[in-house]
């Protein structure tokens, strides 16, 4: 049936798992994908990915495939239950640092078959439909994985290096291991209402701030809305699923008689973490570690950062080019992140969905001041709301952040479109390919510049000389033309002349010309080329539906 023994096991294929599968693959690291269901599902859960959720989708060589999935959200609008508006956020004006839409949203059924299609791109990842893990053993070298057949109950013992947990917030694995999930669930329930539209019209995206109703309502692809709602405390479960109780949802956006209902869902939401997400060589990712209130759209987002800032470390350790203690820094860096939005979250459903009616309405009020104040204006018009987060400690030069105001290691490095030589412009991610990178500023002497691609060859990535605008149509081998001047900027801010990326784009370090050797000594003793036989860290990654 498949082979009896594997680099990676990852159980759930899901939006986190089969996004993992899809990052492991393209290390060539044989990976199985164990679910035990053994259709897709057809039900619309999550539906927002921000704009660093669609960057690790271009990272899986997915941007193709998921283009015409995504439908970005242009413009964000809170209004209250007579549809006036109290605060609106025109996306169009927002910077992208990112390349990529601040927020998109989905059907993830559509979204899981694209990631499904992605992960048989690959000859070593093979996803088992209809098994699910009866047990498992892990010792210094590996796990042994008890998996059943539920069709004819045959079993199969198949042994990995490591087991990844991507199954869910009822995650078998997480209980098997005996983690306690540590926070709260909601009181209140919320509805979540899936339709399909004859046309793509209308388009917009709403967040009705109450009183009578809190929630979201957009447009998830052009045939698709989604109308999700606060259910309160003392409402009856049953009728909020009746069909005049759905209609009466709908009626205020739409025409219900012209929308077909594909589902109608409740459920209740939490703000729960796992007290560890890894014991010995068995992982959690996304729902298994951290279930966080809808609020924010960051729950499939969160996960699917979990499983880019994992993958690359395991594909490093098991090619060799990493020592094992690489994988301590997975929850050491991911569990503060979620943590902080998981706070956020939990703060913005508090502020929208408390109190009765009169503090809403004066809640209200104050959205609507706020917004039209000269100093909190454009903190709501920018969305400024979604911190810009980073990695305090982990895998970055001397293990923490600096304090200085210009210290840029852990920071999530921005995306603009450069230009490459004869490739011509493209986003910088598509240049780096998935490994390291040592990016040297415009202008940088050549010493520097010299000591970048020494750098660079001993950790078997990649260095590239940024130039100035300046220099389109002229640039040379080994050089990208930075075409907006952002990564210019980036340099100059973090008074920097050399910079360290990771895989996952997260700042290793940003030095001067005088901090260079030690970077290089301090980064050489942890990072090497692969040795791997037949491995290759690929520059860029074969796209599908592109």
């Amino acid at each position: 049936m498949a082979p009896e023994s594997v680099d990676v096991i990852v159980v759930g294929s899901g939006p986190v798992g089969a996004m993992a599968a899809n990052l492991l693959g393209q290390y060539g690291l044989r990976t199985v994908v164990i679910e035990k269901e053994t259709v897709p599902h057809t039900q619309s859960r999550a539906i927002n990915a921000d704009d660093e959720a669609q960057r690790i989708f271009q990272a899986a060589g997915l941007t193709g495939e998921l283009g015409p999935s995504f439908h970005p959200c242009l413009k964000m609008t809170y209004v209250d239950d007579e549809m006036r508006v109290l605060a609106e956020v025109d996306f169009t004006k927002v910077e992208r640092p990112n390349g990529h839409a601040i927020g998109s949203l989905f059907s993830q059924p559509r979204l899981e078959a694209s990631l499904t299609r992605g992960m048989e791109r690959f000859p070593n990842v093979a996803l088992w439909r209809g098994h699910e893990v009866e047990s498992f053993m892990q010792d210094e070298d590996g796990v042994s994985v008890r998996v059943k057949e539920n069709a004819t109950g045959r079993t199969l013992t198949v042994r990995a290096r490591y087991l990844l947990a991507c199954d869910g917030a009822k995650s078998g694995i997480r209980r098997r291991l005996g983690l306690k999930l540590e926070g709260t669930t909601a009181l209140a329930h919320a509805l979540a209402i899936t339709v399909e539209t004859p046309s793509s019209a209308p388009d917009f995206t709403y967040y009705p701030c109450g009183p009578k109703r809190v929630g979201i309502v957009t447009r998830t692809a052009h045939d698709e809305m989604r109308f999700d709602t606060v259910v309160r405390p003392g409402q009856d479960l049953e009728h909020v699923r009746s069909a005049e109780y759905v209609r009466g949802i709908i009626s205020p956006y739409i025409d219900p008689d012209s929308v077909r209902i594909k589902s109608v869902n409740l459920y209740a939401y939490h703000s729960r973490m796992a007290e560890k997400w890894r014991v010995g060589r068995v992982f959690l990712l996304g729902d298994a570690a951290h279930l966080m209130p809808p609020f924010l759209g960051q729950g499939v987002c969160s996960g699917l950062r979990d499983a880019a800032n994992l993958s690359w470390k395991i594909a490093h350790v098991l090619n060799g080019a990493a020592d094992a203690a690489l994988l301590d820094t997975y929850e050491v860096e991911r569990r503060p992140h979620a943590a902080e939005m998981m706070r956020m979250s939990d703060a913005l459903g508090s502020m929208l969905s408390s109190g009765g009616p009169l503090m809403a309405r004066a809640r209200n009020v104050f959205i609507n001041l706020l917004y039209r104040m000269p100093v909190t204006g454009p903190f709501i018009r920018e969305y400024k709301m979604k911190p810009n987060l980073f990695h305090a400690e982990g895998f970055l030069f001397g293990g923490k952040r600096g304090k200085a105001k210009t210290a840029g290691e852990g920071a999530y490095f921005p995306q603009p479109r450069v230009e490459h030589g004869e490739e011509g412009e493209r986003p910088l991610d598509d240049v780096i390919g998935q490994r390291f990178a040592v990016l040297t500023r415009p202008g940088a002497p050549a010493d520097v510049q010299q000591a970048a691609k020494a750098l660079a060859e001993d950790i078997g990535g990649v260095w590239l000389s940024v130039a100035p605008a300046a220099r389109s149509g002229a640039g040379r081998a080994g050089e990208v033309v930075d075409l907006e001047g952002k990564l210019g900027e980036w340099f100059a801010q973090h008074a920097s002349d050399l910079v360290v990326l990771r895989p996952d784009r997260y700042v290793y370090a940003a030095t001067n010309r005088a901090g260079v050797e030690q970077v290089h000594a301090a980064l050489k003793k942890d990072v090497r080329p692969f040795n791997r036989r037949g491995s290759r860290i690929p520059r860029r990654i074969a796209s599908i539906g592109a």
